[in-house]
């Protein structure tokens, strides 16, 4: 699948493997591997030729919310102990590898705030 950048900067990749990629801002695009494709495009990335967005940042952010989210809700539907933190908040490491990007702690519980609010109204 080949995608470009959806500013006119390229966009830099790196996975939790270890992996990185850049891709370019040209008409192209780069040929972009299967383990990069979802970090990709929650980062904006388009097909060639399709229109870019005005506001990339703002529909980057809603979908690494909404991947985050997802993640989240599956870990605690899981039920896996590791999951967690001894002191109940999601392992950034397990989050991690489960949505294939870096996630910071910051963002993380501000997310794991609503969810958990969300699963707790859903119990009564």
């Amino acid at each position: 699948m080949k995608l470009r950048s959806p500013t006119d900067e390229p966009l830099h990749i790196g996975l939790t493997s270890g992996h990185t990629l850049v891709i370019a801002a040209d008409d192209e695009g780069t040929d972009v591997p299967m383990i990069f494709r979802r970090e990709a495009l929650s980062r904006g990335a388009v097909p060639p030729g399709e229109q870019i967005d005005p506001d990339p940042v703002q529909n980057t952010a809603i979908n690494r919310t909404e991947l985050i989210r997802a993640a989240l809700d599956g870990m605690l539907d899981g039920g896996a102990e590791d999951d967690f933190t001894a002191d109940g908040k999601p392992n950034l490491r397990k989050l991690g590898t489960r949505v294939g990007f870096t996630v910071s702690r910051e963002e993380v519980d501000a997310i794991w705030a609503e969810v958990s609010k969300a699963s707790e109204g859903d119990d009564n």
